[in-house]
């Protein structure tokens, strides 16, 4: 009945033989606010019984009172497990969104034209489409890697230029240091 009630709400996916998303999410626990926990002072406990049922409301106002504070406490705990899970799986979700990203950009880059193994027109305007479409990602693959390159000379140079002149000041400095 649980799986059944869960299958028509937004946790659907969890009990689908679906494969899991990055897009699916957990829906947002709220916590429930409780009571303190604190130790109060109950007047009834600190009188004298005057009869054996007065003692024996007592004893059962104090075992009340402690299931009342080991089901807070269980409460609490639960809680806390479950804070813990949210944050977990949302971690695993965002490494999960990470890698659907990164197997999308492989599919993109994969440098095959005719990879499903089925036969191709190759005088096709869908065929010679993709081989423009692939070149011009080629190309553009190859300017990107360019930039990359030279700014990364250029980043060298930078720190050439930086390092002979943070060079220079501490020499500058040990001179300073030295005349004092």
């Amino acid at each position: 009945e649980a799986a059944e009630a869960l299958a028509s709400t937004s946790a659907s996916y969890l009990v689908n033989t679906t494969p899991l998303t990055s897009e699916n999410q957990l829906p947002a626990y709220q916590p429930s606010p409780l009571t303190p926990t604190r130790k109060q002072k109950h007047t009834l406990l600190d009188r004298e019984p005057a009869s054996e049922l007065e003692q024996t409301y007592q004893e059962a106002l104090c075992q009340s009172l402690a299931r009342e504070d080991q089901y807070k406490a269980s409460t609490v705990e639960m809680q806390s497990v479950l804070v813990l899970q949210t944050m977990h799986c949302n971690r695993i979700m965002s490494q999960l969104a990470a890698q659907e990203d990164k197997e999308k950009k492989r599919k993109k880059r994969k440098g095959k034209l005719m990879g499903d193994g089925l036969p191709r027109l190759l005088t096709g305007e869908a065929f010679y489409n993709r081989v423009v479409e692939f070149e011009n990602a080629a190309a553009e693959e190859e300017v990107q890697r360019e930039n990359r390159r030279k700014q990364k000379e250029s980043r060298a140079e930078a720190l050439g230029a930086w390092k002979v002149a943070d060079k220079e000041r501490r020499q500058r400095n040990k001179a300073r240091n030295e005349t004092y």
